[in-house]
């Protein structure tokens, strides 16, 4: 297990996504390599939440 840092978005205006802070979170060594991979990679930059807020349709037209 090695435990890596998530970061936490809000969408602050239009579509620009704010990070209000990270949070540690665990992930396998063998089961979540890719992920791992990716963060050693772009490193110090957090991992990124797979759900991030979006605009929806209705927002977009107002």
């Amino acid at each position: 297990m090695q435990s890596v840092p998530l970061a936490i978005v809000e969408r602050s205006r239009g579509t620009q996504l704010s990070i209000l802070g990270t949070r540690q979170i665990s992930l396998c060594s063998s089961c979540d390599a890719k992920v791992l991979a990716h963060y050693h990679e772009h490193r110090p930059s957090p991992l990124m939440p797979t759900d991030l807020p979006t605009v929806g349709e209705e927002q977009m037209k107002a």
